[in-house]
């Protein structure tokens, strides 16, 4: 390997561990917390936007059993 591309990974890996993962950390957070609320029926509590929000959940079925499986649910207690 040449220098220059010796500086370059070694730079891309900076920029990886200082800026990409904690955007990473942010995001699935945000993912987390906008999946919960748009089905809060489905963990037994009162959602007063359900009006609003009832026409992403067709679009957000399969988004909603992928989270679920990340929370270590592997089936729905509706099954």
């Amino acid at each position: 390997m040449d220098p220059l591309s010796q500086v370059r990974e070694y730079f891309k890996s900076f920029i990886d561990i200082q800026f990409k993962k904690p955007v990473e950390v942010s995001r699935s957070y945000l993912r987390d917390i906008l999946l919960f609320f748009l089905f809060v029926e489905y963990f037994g509590l009162d959602n007063p936007l359900g009006v609003y929000t009832i026409d992403l959940y067709p679009h957000l079925m399969e988004e909603f059993h992928i989270w679920h499986r990340s929370l270590g649910i592997e089936k729905t207690p509706f099954d």
